[in-house]
């Protein structure tokens, strides 16, 4: 009793008079306290108080790997803990020391007394001298807003403990958890709650969705485990070989292995703590991560549907059940999802991600944008700006804002996020540089991001690109080069790699290698699953075989592109050229009727039936279409084509 005897030697009367209430005094002084937390003498008092209380729990095992947690002092023999801080990894046995911050008493653990899994709460019973007692509190009595005191034991190197004060207000309660505006560290995990009383109210559990904050057990749960505790206490070795306490030792294990990608036995191990207590809404929320990351989002919806019907209602599980609603295209789904993790949690940045993802599938870019503006205003940790910023830059390039864009890519690269994102940055900027004609500074940032050696797709998109911005400035053959190392990724996007085909064939194409062309449109057209970007290879490969004057091979083509799709005004363009290569004028004209229909404001197709028109002798229409492509070319500004027209005009004058 040695350190509160002096802590209360220090204090003057008002706070005597707090900490002193452990028995009825308490009651009396509640009118004058029940804001005290505000002053700064009452605030420090309380933490004293806490820390007094409040143990390290080690564990360790034979392979030198361990753990830490909280626990306090609720009797001179019984510490309050949580259950995940005693379960281990599963497998692994584990030795443990009770260290106390301010006193160098260690305590033994004799056993366990009573244990809550799915709450999360565990009382030892233990040996040892010295321990402060804290008094709890009714936890329905918490009002909203009320400021509270997180105690928690960190450790310092091998030997040394160090107390963590965390102060805030409680901005959410619910019968499971109080969700509180202080930075609970894991180390807090066990630690006591404490109102303005000095009373435990809650007992920390887990860091909070958003930043800065935490979440709490509320301590009537611990009052009804306390008056229901076993005569004798459970050695600690055979209390973790229970079915439930073992869940939470292979959800840790999960989560070991699924920061090693070890992806197949992080599954197991989820799988196997849900066999083992099919009710635990922790497991359940941790293999719907995991889903969500190998891509299974059906999957992880409905583990997390799981974990919102056990009670752990927490804003990240509606922000995460979102995020897999988007990927499955339910954008409406995930904005109503990300709207309840925002009323939940208001400074949730990542839920404003999600959310701005969300509307951006929706095609609401501006209030996207919103979303990603509040998302910065919360100053997320570094990879999860950048991701802000490149996706606020991704829906102003959508809207046309470029320049704005590559102010946010400029932001995002600034911050140096990891690797892959680095250079899906640097891509998505060089797009932007692209859009406003700026090939050579784009080529620059696709140079940047292929020798950042992403992910095997993202590299063959950016040589897709650097290729494309090289065709822009006539440097065809360095742009086969890119096609070609696109190709020889074999990524694993099949209408990529056709794609690139049909590019690299332009290219060819462009420099007079027709045969070669046709060969990759073939490739190309075999390759592709989707109806319109096939039809797109015919018709180029049609093109390609006009430029070979097999104008009848190009016939066969467009007419397969039209079957395919009948709305594709290129397909019309082209068959109408190879007819009129073969003399059929009045089938062209029949061909550039259909592409004017299709595309009314198309100076070249009016140029070309006109052209065609001429064939056949029909001067008088033939001036009509030509002097209305000759009015549309003023809008397009395609001088060659508009001197191309006069020169037409002037020879039938």
């Amino acid at each position: 009793m040695k350190f509160l005897k002096k802590v209360l030697a220090l204090a003057g009367c008002f706070a005597l008079a707090v900490l002193l209430s452990c028995g009825t005094h308490i009651k009396q002084q509640t009118p004058q306290i029940k804001n005290a937390l505000t002053h700064p003498q009452v605030e420090q008092q309380i933490a004293e108080l806490g820390k007094a209380a409040t143990v390290l729990l080690v564990g360790k095992a034979a392979d030198r790997t361990g753990f830490a947690g909280s626990g306090f002092f609720v009797r001179g023999d019984l510490v309050v803990t949580n259950v995940h801080v005693l379960s281990g990894i599963h497998g692994k046995s584990y030795s443990w020391r009770i260290k106390s911050p301010n006193e160098p008493t260690q305590y033994t653990i004799k056993g366990v007394m009573a244990s809550d899994p799915n709450r999360d709460l565990a009382i030892l019973k233990v040996e040892g001298t010295g321990a402060e007692v804290l008094p709890i509190g009714d936890s329905d009595a918490v009002a909203l807003h009320e400021t509270v005191i997180a105690v928690g034991a960190l450790r310092q190197g091998s030997k040394r403990v160090k107390s963590k004060i965390a102060k805030g207000p409680i901005i959410r309660t619910t019968p499971n958890f109080f969700n509180i505006k202080a930075p609970l560290l894991p180390g807090h995990s066990g630690g006591p709650v404490l109102n303005s009383k000095g009373e435990v109210i809650g007992i920390s559990v887990e860091g909070g969705t958003a930043r800065g904050s935490g979440n709490a057990i509320p301590s009537n749960h611990l009052k009804t485990l306390l008056d229901n505790m076993s005569v004798e206490e459970i050695p600690l070795e055979k209390w973790q070989q229970e079915p439930r306490i073992r869940a939470y030792a292979y959800v840790k294990q999960g989560n070991k292995k699924e920061r090693d990608r070890d992806y197949i036995g992080a599954t197991k191990a989820y799988n196997t703590a849900i066999r083992l207590n099919p009710d635990f809404a922790r497991a359940h929320l941790q293999r719907g991560l995991l889903r969500s990351v190998l891509g299974n989002h059906k999957a992880a919806i409905a583990d997390y549907n799981t974990a919102l019907r056990l009670g752990r209602d927490y804003a990240d599980v509606f922000s995460n059940r979102g995020a897999a609603k988007n990927e499955l295209g339910n954008h409406k789904g995930a904005v109503e999802d990300c709207n309840i993790a925002i009323r939940l949690e208001p400074d949730y940045a990542e839920a404003y991600i999600n959310r701005g993802t969300a509307k951006e599938g929706l095609d609401d870019l501006k209030g996207a944008i919103k979303d990603y503006d509040e998302a910065i205003r919360l100053k997320l940790k570094k990879d999860a700006l950048a991701i802000a910023y490149l996706k606020r830059a991704d829906a102003k390039a959508a809207l046309g804002e470029n320049r704005a864009a590559i102010k946010d890519y400029d932001e995002a690269i600034h911050l140096k996020p990891k690797k892959n994102a680095l250079a899906i940055t640097y891509l998505k900027r060089a797009d932007a540089k692209a859009a406003l004609g700026e090939n050579r500074a784009a080529i620059e940032d696709y140079d940047e991001a292929i020798h950042l050696k992403p992910k095997k797709d993202v590299l063959a998109i950016t040589y897709l690109k650097r290729a494309d911005a090289k065709t822009a400035l006539g440097e065809n053959e360095a742009a086969i080069e890119d096609y070609d190392h696109g190709i020889h990724l074999k990524p694993g996007d099949i209408i990529l790699v056709a794609i690139t085909y049909f590019k690299r064939a332009d290219a060819k194409a462009a420099l007079g290698g027709h045969e070669a062309a046709i060969k990759d449109y073939d490739r190309g057209i075999r390759l592709v699953p989707i109806d319109a970007l096939r039809a797109i290879g015919y018709v180029s490969r049609a093109e390609a075989k006009s430029n070979l004057g097999n104008d009848k091979g190009a016939i066969e083509d467009c007419d397969t592109a039209i079957r395919i799709d009948p709305n594709l005004a290129e397909a019309y363009e082209a068959r109408a050229g190879a007819k009129s290569n073969l003399g059929n004028k009045s089938g062209a004209i029949e061909d550039y009727d259909v592409v004017i229909h299709l595309k009314p404001d198309y100076a070249k197709a009016y140029y070309k039936r006109g052209r065609a028109k001429v064939g056949i002798g029909n001067i008088s229409e033939a001036k009509a279409d030509l002097q209305t492509a000759l009015k549309l070319v003023a809008q397009e500004n395609d001088k060659p084509l508009k001197t191309n027209i006069e020169e037409t005009l002037g020879h039938l004058d």
